[in-house]
């Protein structure tokens, strides 16, 4: 048994590999375009179990060489290779698991599904913390209702944690450029619609210690997928909305506003600059590296709908916690350990279907919410009259 984590020393390969060698009993490899990373981290587990390659999505044939004899690759380079990697997850017939792909690009991935379906291989895209997790728990809610109304996504943290640096990177900082820049897909009455960024603020209520958090509308891969898994269920609206924290978002939204985003390159002292490139590179300098992490997410998934005729509404939480063993925030560690989880789920026949699949129609809510239990990540429900 063999899986392949591409991006494997980045910010979330780091937390996926970090799970998979606690739970996984097979051969775990390290894999990205720099071999001296690769091979750095690789060897810090100071485990047989863990190895190395140097492997890239844009050479091909060399990221094929190196799935040889693996189950799954678990594809944790960011966003925009995603269809590259996929491409050569089809050619090798290896299996495949993705973080999510931000809406567009998880509607160009799903297009792959007769080509995976046909090769017998499986593609189970989105499966971080949200996207992720929240698919399986709109799952699992959705079996309840006889007919669905709305899903609505939200997120929202509490951060302890006391910081010496102006700025923290919660993850892929190009990741969030994009969330915030994009126009966020809302699904209103059956159909697309696209809203400004940042829009429909509106406050939401979350257990404690949060209790209550302030949401905005963000791009997000779940509106991509809800509206074709859960027709059946006759789905008419749903949304996606984050709870950043407010400092954090006024600092991003000037960066955008400034053009320090911006992704056309200038002239700057006789060089060429990507200005994105550059801020990127500027902002990743604060990613918490030697401070004890104290902090809580919540991943919340509202579903309103008709049970018997009668309106309904189930409010379903995730809350995940920061892992004090290997000091990895809450945000992090249940973004990082899904792909984990589904990764080995597929290396021992839990998910028997083929094709590119969203999380919720291919994995065992209960299975799966057990497994997040595991690693202190805990699912929990509340009904109330809709």
């Amino acid at each position: 048994m063999k899986i392949l984590v591409l991006g494997g020393y980045g910010e979330m390969g780091k937390v996926i590999a970090t799970d998979l060698f606690e739970t996984f009993k097979g051969k775990i490899i390290i894999a990205g375009r720099d071999k001296e990373k690769a091979k750095r981290f690789a060897e810090s587990f100071k485990s047989e179990k863990i190895g190395w390659s140097q492997a890239d999505a844009s050479q091909p044939e060399k990221l094929v060489r190196a799935l040889g004899g693996c189950e799954v690759v678990i594809n944790a380079a960011q966003y925009n290779l995603n269809l590259e990697v996929m491409k050569v997850a089809l050619k090798a017939g290896v299996n495949y698991v993705d973080l999510g792909g931000l809406f567009h690009m998880t509607r160009k991935q799903l297009k792959l599904h007769e080509r995976f379906k046909a090769t017998g291989v499986t593609a189970v895209i989105g499966c971080g913390a949200t996207p992720g997790i929240t698919n399986i728990m709109a799952s699992y809610g959705a079996r309840f209702f006889d007919k669905i109304n709305s899903i609505n996504v939200q997120f929202a943290d509490k951060d302890y944690t006391k910081y010496d640096m102006p700025f923290v990177v919660p993850y892929s900082m190009r990741t969030i450029f994009d969330e915030f820049s994009m126009k966020p897909a809302v699904y209103k009455n059956g159909k697309f619609t696209y809203v400004e960024p940042l829009s429909g603020a509106e406050e939401i209520d979350f257990p404690p210690p949060v209790n209550k958090a302030i949401c905005f509308y963000t791009l997000h891969s779940e509106v991509a997928t809800f509206p074709s898994s859960f027709r059946d269920n006759s789905i008419k609206h749903c949304s996606f909305k984050g709870g950043f924290e407010r400092d954090f978002v006024d600092r991003v939204k000037f960066l955008i506003d400034v053009g320090f985003t911006s992704e056309i390159p200038i002239r700057h002292n006789n060089c060429t600059i990507v200005p994105r490139d550059f801020t990127v590179e500027m902002t990743n300098k604060f990613i918490p590296k030697n401070v004890k992490v104290n902090d809580i997410e919540f991943l919340r998934v509202e579903i309103d709908g008709k049970i018997n005729r009668r309106n309904k509404r189930l409010v379903i939480y995730c809350k995940s916690v920061s892992n004090k063993r290997w000091n990895i925030p809450a945000g992090s560690w249940d973004t990082g350990t899904p792909p984990s989880i589904v990764a080995q789920m597929l290396v021992h026949g839990h998910i028997t279907e083929n094709g590119v699949l969203p999380p919720e129609l291919c994995i065992n809510p209960k299975m799966f919410f057990r497994e997040l239990k595991k690693r202190q990540i805990n699912v929990f429900s509340r009904w109330r009259t809709g």
